[in-house]
């Protein structure tokens, strides 16, 4: 093993990646996990969505009811791994950027999104909502904004002189079609460290039937990925360590 001297993390080989997953998931899905989250959540300004999904966790909570979705996988790995660096494309209301910054206050965000007004029927207020609901969790890293198509504004942020070189936390919840899905995928994979988690949501949406053969089509590529998917809670959610 080696070290990664930016980012002070230990790089991980194919046996602790898949450890790493192992672990990520098993926390992902339990009642500590699943408490912290309410807590989060009732830090941050809700919506219908996040009203439905703290429902979901008391109830997971009061059964103790093993479920993950994309937030538990987040808030898991930050408690395991205290990452430095967090990439997202698909920001919206900040829920699952908002969850990373709660446990992890320090980390540096950096956020790509559309924000298309009224997005899935509900206010979709921009970058300044953002800020706020990230002040609302103690939040006191860096925090970048970038407005537009993921497919443009990904690649051009990877060519500034001051970002960080690699990141050990990716998200891609943005564009929901299979070409751009998969460009985003390709696109942040450039930039993912070892060790690293890559987290692809919606892969069993019922409005976006073939996202999940998107995801199984990329991780074919990638050997060292090694990968979990969850079909059964929320819209499917699907994650990678990369060793």
């Amino acid at each position: 093993m080696t070290t990664d001297t930016k980012n002070g993390e230990v790089i991980n080989d194919e046996q602790q990646a898949e450890t790493i997953a192992d672990a990520v998931v098993a926390l992902a899905g339990s009642s500590q996990t699943h408490r912290r989250l309410l807590e989060v959540y009732r830090q941050i300004e809700g919506d219908t969505y996040l009203e439905q999904d703290i429902q979901t966790l008391q109830t997971c909570v009061s059964d103790n009811k093993p479920y993950w979705d994309i937030c538990c996988v987040l808030a898991a790995f930050a408690t395991l791994r205290n990452p430095k660096a967090y990439l997202e494309i698909g920001v919206r209301r900040g829920r699952s950027t908002s969850v990373v910054a709660a446990l992890n206050p320090r980390i540096d965000l950096y956020l790509f999104d559309l924000w298309h007004p009224d997005y899935a029927g509900v206010a979709n207020p921009g970058p300044d909502f953002v800020h706020k609901q990230l002040d609302r969790v103690g939040h006191c890293g860096k925090r970048e904004f970038y407005s537009g198509y993921s497919q443009e504004t990904v690649p051009a942020f990877f060519k500034q002189t001051d970002r960080p070189d690699l990141f050990s936390m990716v998200t891609v919840d943005g564009d929901h079609r299979d070409e751009g899905a998969r460009r985003d995928l390709d696109n942040v994979y450039t930039v993912l460290a070892p060790g690293g988690l890559l987290v692809f949501d919606d892969i069993v949406h019922p409005t976006y039937p073939t996202l999940h053969d998107t995801w199984r089509g990329f991780a074919v590529c990638h050997s060292d990925l090694y990968t979990r998917e969850n079909m059964s809670d929320a819209t499917g959610t699907a994650l990678g360590i990369r060793s």
